[in-house]
């Protein structure tokens, strides 16, 4: 266990539960050939147990934003292709039908810290079971107050933050890692409500969007 100058950790309040994280995303496929589409970045927002993920691809015309209402259990994904605007709402079935037939992934844990975008992170090491993808550091901080953050994720046994972590996701096998925190700002609740001008689709009309995209 370990501290370095310049952590954060001392700074920011325990019960810290409202700001905004930054994320570096790199594609770790590079040879896929819509690798250039893929997002660089992705901005999440949490206050009050919510959170909300933005991510922006193929050179802003494609935007997928996640909202994860933990407290109603429900995942909420809205997609922006072109002047299409649409969203599906996924309850705790759908969340768990979909990560059954995910591939199953095996935790190492580890005594290991590391310090990212100045929070204390602890280690856990991940390994795909049917060797998919090679295995991955994964990195989580307990000093963000979020309960079950990863519930809706492969990751739901994982109780922190992912601040630095690998996911496969719509084609893409990406690799995030987060770069800034702020506790400065209040986020306006509006962030977690789906806009008016979307319309409502089924899971199975979302995914054919995703395919015509790639």
């Amino acid at each position: 266990m370990f501290a370095l100058p310049g952590c954060k950790q001392g700074l920011f309040k325990k019960h810290n539960s409202e700001g905004t994280i930054e994320y570096k995303v790199a594609v770790m496929d590079s040879n896929n050939p819509m690798a250039k589409f893929a997002p660089d970045k992705m901005l999440v927002k949490f206050k009050n147990n919510l959170s909300y993920a933005q991510l922006i691809a193929g050179m802003g015309l494609f935007e997928t934003d996640f909202v994860n209402d933990e407290p109603n259990h429900k995942i909420i994904q809205m997609v922006r292709l072109l002047n299409k605007k649409v969203f599906y709402i996924a309850d705790t079935n759908a969340v768990n039908k979909e990560l059954k037939a995910s591939p199953k992934l095996v935790f190492t844990p580890s005594s290991d810290t590391k310090v990212i975008a100045g929070f204390k992170c602890k280690k856990i090491g991940v390994a795909y079971a049917d060797n998919k993808f090679p295995p991955f550091d994964l990195y989580y901080t307990e000093d963000i107050k979020l309960d079950n953050p990863n519930w809706a994720t492969p990751f739901r046994d994982i109780n922190g933050v992912l601040m630095g972590y690998r996911i496969s996701r719509y084609g893409f096998y990406l690799e995030c890692t987060a770069t800034k925190v702020s506790m400065d700002d209040a986020i306006d609740d509006k962030q977690f409500q789906i806009p008016p001008e979307y319309k409502k689709i089924s899971k199975e009309q979302i995914d054919e969007l995703y395919k015509s995209f790639q």
